[in-house]
Order: C-alpha cells, then sequence, then structure tokens
C-alpha cells in the first residue's frame, strides 16, 4: 500500500512541475476539443460540458458513477522529456495508430496517455474507471476525436 502512494505522489509530482505553462500561441481551445457527447460514446455514459483547467486543458465530469476526463495540450519542446524520462515504478506502454507518435505511461493504476502530432502535444486521462484496457480504450478514442478537431 505504501509503495502505490509512493507511485501515486511520483506521478503528481511529474504532472505537477511539468505541467504546461505555455502552449503554442495557435493552439485551439481545449474544450472545444471534444464535445459531452464524443466523451460519452467513449465511455458509456453521460458527461458534463468541458471546464477549463487553465488555459491550456479541460475536463469533462460524469456524477455516477465518478467519471472524469481531462485533455491538456503541452509545449512540443517537452515531448522528448515526457517520454525518456519515467520516473522509477512507471511502465511506458507504445500507443500505435494515434498521431505521429504516442504512449501510454503507467505508475500503480494511474495510466495516461501522451500523443504528439506536428507540433501538438496532448496527454489525455481518464480517472474513475477501474478496467485499465477499458481506460486505455476510452483514452485512444478520445485521443483520436481531438486530432480530429486539430
Amino acid at each position: 500500500m505504501r509503495r502505490s502512494w509512493i507511485a501515486v505522489l511520483q506521478l503528481v509530482c511529474v504532472l505537477g512541475l511539468g505541467s504546461p505553462l505555455q502552449a503554442a500561441a495557435a493552439a485551439p481551445e481545449p474544450c472545444k476539443l471534444l464535445t459531452p457527447a464524443q466523451v460519452g460514446a467513449a465511455l458509456g455514459g453521460t458527461f458534463g460540458p468541458g471546464q477549463p483547467i487553465g488555459t491550456t486543458g479541460c475536463s469533462w465530469t460524469e456524477a455516477k458513477p465518478h467519471v472524469i476526463v481531462t485533455v491538456s495540450l503541452w509545449p512540443p519542446k517537452d515531448w522528448d522529456r515526457l517520454k525518456a524520462g519515467p520516473l522509477p515504478g512507471t511502465a511506458i506502454t507504445p500507443a500505435g495508430g494515434i498521431g505521429d507518435d504516442a504512449f501510454y505511461t503507467t505508475v500503480a493504476q494511474y495510466t495516461v496517455l501522451y500523443v504528439k502530432k506536428g507540433q501538438t502535444v496532448l496527454l489525455v486521462k481518464v480517472y474513475g474507471v477501474k478496467d485499465q484496457p477499458t481506460q486505455m480504450s476510452a483514452e485512444k478514442t478520445l485521443a483520436l476525436d481531438v486530432l480530429k478537431a486539430l
């Protein structure tokens, strides 16, 4: 149990320290990249409208069961660091068929999808889905939808 919490704290530190402080000047509004219907179709639920996370992210929420989807845009210069610098205990899994390059990172039960397409780097995360293959499939579906909107 203690190792799981340490892994979660490491992930929070990576996401916090490497957070997207500035997106590219021409970056789209993150809440316009997905509709609640697209999020619901990927996860089989009813989601509310996207809520901004600063200027570089957006989240969609379903009340019951409590599921949250986030999409964050990252500066393209961060790609190599994100891909090459996993923390101890972090597994990286290639994610084929998404953008120019994509991979999942997993720490304990937390999995995040990172995608690069041209000069766009994004993170897609589904919280509240206990089945990891379902979570990863939903993250991939949502990433593909975001790429269509770009």
